[in-house]
């Protein structure tokens, strides 16, 4: 009591609201802080929600591109496994996800199951890249030797009695399954793609409360039937 009576009141005052203004002045920063590191990230989210969209467009399109290119133009001849050129390798390593970005993801139930699908797509992309390119490896490296030994032409008009004849079992047998598997994978991993595309568009719009996030489409997709 004696110490407090060597101050005056003013200084008490003065002292009381230092403190005072100190303590507000570290709260205040402290929020600050808490409130620029939740909008970092959101921002960082928000951008990995973009990044999740870009690699799903970049995916779909190229599988889009070889039904284009490469399959669609010989789908109907009756020697489609021949006509069906050997593509130049896919590198099967470009273009994929990073997980480490799906934290977001990770928070509910939802989003969960949303990157459950997504992981499942990207297995079933990879898969179909490496169809496309074990079957162009066989055409380049077995197929075509064997037809130039044969005589065939660089083009010609298949018929598949005398080329089963002319080719073997081994080598017709592994064209004809390689090629059909090669048809139906690519198909089935674009709409997979597709779809969860839809989901985690769905997911983020109502995750970030925006519309901001791009709705791509296909309208011409080259004979691959719409997703369900």
């Amino acid at each position: 009591m004696l110490l407090l009576m060597t101050y005056s009141p003013d200084a008490i005052m003065n002292g009381s609201a230092a403190l005072l203004g100190a303590l507000i002045g570290a709260l205040a920063s402290y929020v600050f802080q808490i409130l620029l590191h939740q909008k970092q990230e959101n921002d960082n989210e928000r951008l990995a929600g973009h990044r999740i969209l870009f690699c799903l467009l970049q995916q779909t399109n190229t599988l889009l591109l070889i039904q284009k290119d490469f399959i669609y133009p010989n789908i109907n001849k009756p020697g489609r496994m021949i006509a069906i050129p050997a593509i130049p390798d896919f590198d099967t390593t470009k273009n994929l996800f990073d997980f480490s970005s799906f934290s977001f993801l990770l928070k509910s139930k939802s989003g969960r199951k949303v990157m459950y699908d997504l992981y499942l797509s990207q297995e079933s992309y990879i898969e179909t890249l490496r169809a496309v390119n074990l079957r162009s490896q066989f055409h380049r490296f077995e197929l075509q030797p064997k037809l130039a030994s044969l005589g065939y032409p660089s083009s010609f008009e298949a018929s598949s009695t005398k080329l089963q004849s002319d080719l073997g079992i081994f080598i017709w047998g592994t064209m004809l399954n390689q090629t059909e598997q090669m048809i139906s994978v690519l198909e089935e991993s674009f709409l997979k793609l597709e779809r969860s595309k839809i989901a985690f568009r769905s997911f983020a719009v109502d995750y970030f409360e925006t519309d901001d996030f791009t709705n791509f489409d296909f309208p011409e997709r080259w004979g691959i039937r719409k997703a369900n």
